[in-house]
């Protein structure tokens, strides 16, 4: 029986009011399968990549995300 890995895609640009909440969410949940949490920001203008990088940094589940912050704008 091979091992289940859930991979959940957020693509964001400009939710820096919303980013915490939306990756905490993702984080907090409770399953009998691994996941992995992919996050690509489309190189916000805002705060965005501060709040993630952040996150990554402290939250306790952090090794879950993998993170590509986009230099360019690709719409």
């Amino acid at each position: 029986m091979s091992k289940v890995l859930v991979s959940v895609t957020m693509i964001t640009y400009n939710h820096a009011d919303f980013i915490k909440e939306a990756i905490e969410g993702v984080l907090m949940q409770e399953c009998n399968f691994d996941f992995e949490l992919i996050i690509s920001n489309d190189n916000s203008p805002d705060n965005t990549n501060d709040i993630i990088n952040e996150i990554i940094k402290n939250h306790p589940n952090a090794s879950k995300i993998k993170y590509y912050n986009h230099q360019k704008n690709l719409g």
